[in-house]
């Protein structure tokens, strides 16, 4: 079970709890693995150092949403016209 960060916290950044989950288990199979770990801490769980890495932002989701670029909204647009 985590502790640090809650579900509910990686929530506010993930709104899935299916990636979350997903996300931690396979970033904690590579840090299990030996890759490095991207966050200064004494913790040594590899599901709680994932989920620390996600929430701290040095982990990134690939099926979390991305701010909407405008530039990107206009060319969509003018493709359709």
């Amino acid at each position: 079970m985590i502790n640090k960060p809650s579900v509910e916290e990686l929530e506010k950044k993930i709104p899935v709890r299916f990636i979350i989950v997903n996300a931690i288990a396979k970033r904690s199979r590579e840090i299990a693995s030996g890759a490095k770990i991207r966050i200064n801490t004494s913790e040594r769980n590899p599901i709680s150092v994932a989920a620390m890495e996600i929430n701290s932002g040095e982990v990134r989701v690939a099926d979390e949403p991305l701010p909407l670029d405008i530039t990107a909204e206009k060319t969509v647009e003018s493709e359709i016209a």
